[in-house]
């Protein structure tokens, strides 16, 4: 099936701009970030480059991350997937049948990204909960453009062997981040009130069933590098709860010494199971 020049011209010029609109939105947002530090702290750093209401949200849910690991992840699931839009919009991919599969879900999956980098950089309750509502709204059109590229299903040849483990990444830590941003949305509704001695067990509940999942995902995708952005995510809980939540910190140190040793078997095979086709060009 031929995919015209310019719809994929058009989808990486969408990725494009969805990636430079977030960034922006970003940057301004870290910018006025900064102006509140040396008014209200005297220059002292917040921990996270957000508005201030994300930043009183962040510091009362445990499961967040610490800021290193947003940074980390977004800048190398865009630079990959950026990639990829190149990729696709070659003349060479024209006939490409993935590509042309994916096109609907990657329309969807850079748009939300737009919606979601403008409501994460306002400064009120309400885009929170509309930001979380869009991560959650993300992840079934990640799960159908993994899918549409036949992932964990069909093993392709070439850069774009490469160029899809962004797609898994990205695939992967929206999982996540659905679950994190849930208790964002809880505690802006005001629908649960902090309680240190009770929500540090229920946490690091939280987390041991976020990790189960993943993994049984991970299999039923037959995708290992779905699993990589865990690493991450349970990392960065770790390095910001050790000393605050124990309890969580923890909990998340083992996840993550448990997922490094499951990728360290997994990701050198590519896969859980074989593909249905093992080369398709």
């Amino acid at each position: 099936m031929k995919n015209s020049s310019f719809w994929r011209i058009a989808t990486a010029v969408l990725a494009v701009g969805s990636i430079v609109y977030t960034t922006v939105s970003s940057n301004r947002s870290r910018q006025q970030n900064d102006e509140r530090e040396k008014s209200e702290k005297g220059g002292l750093a917040y921990e996270y480059d957000v508005p201030v209401e994300y930043e009183k949200v962040f510091e009362k849910n445990l499961i967040v991350p610490a800021g290193w690991t947003f940074a980390t992840v977004w800048s190398t699931i865009y630079t990959g997937l950026t990639a990829l839009m190149v990729h696709q919009a070659l003349p060479s991919e024209e006939d490409n049948p993935r590509y042309s599969k994916a096109m609907p879900w990657w329309w969807a999956s850079w748009a939300l990204n737009a919606v979601f980098g403008r409501f994460f950089s306002q400064n009120d309750p309400q885009s929170i909960v509309i930001s979380d509502i869009t991560t959650k709204l993300s992840l079934p059109a990640a799960l159908g453009l993994h899918q549409s590229l036949g992932i964990g299903k069909t093993e392709v040849s070439g850069v774009e062997k490469y160029l899809r483990i962004p797609v898994s990444l990205y695939t992967g830590w929206l999982t996540a981040a659905t679950v994190v941003g849930t208790p964002n949305t809880v505690l802006t509704l005001n629908a649960w009130q902090p309680d240190e001695e009770r929500d540090g067990p229920i946490a690091a509940g939280i987390l041991g069933a976020t990790a189960g999942a993943g993994y049984l995902i991970a299999k039923q995708l037959n995708d290992p590098w779905y699993m990589v952005p865990f690493v991450a995510g349970f990392s960065g809980i770790a390095t910001r709860q050790v000393k605050k939540q124990p309890v969580v910190g923890w909990t998340a140190v083992g996840l993550a010494a448990i997922y490094t040793g499951l990728l360290a078997y997994w990701l050198p095979k590519g896969k859980f199971r074989e593909f249905v086709s093992e080369v398709d060009d």
